[in-house]
């Protein structure tokens, strides 16, 4: 794990973030037994990491892709 994301995950300056469901979804959610904070934030850090692997991916074809123009 890199210095930055045990500092990321060490942070205790957490936010509030909010959203706006339906009704008829939130009623459904509690009915099901989960903590839906912690599977959003876990679902959301997923995310996260995802689409910063497919910026350094897309950043190693570029660099592939010049280097193989000369």
């Amino acid at each position: 794990m890199s210095d930055m994301s045990k500092e990321k995950k060490n942070s205790k300056k957490d936010v509030v973030i909010s959203i706006r469901i339906p009704k008829w979804l939130k009623e459904e959610m509690d009915r099901i037994d989960i903590n839906w904070s912690e599977y959003i934030r876990d679902s959301i850090e997923k995310k996260v990491s995802i689409e910063e692997l497919k910026k350094i991916w897309g950043q190693i074809e570029t660099i592939k892709g010049s280097m193989n123009r000369r």
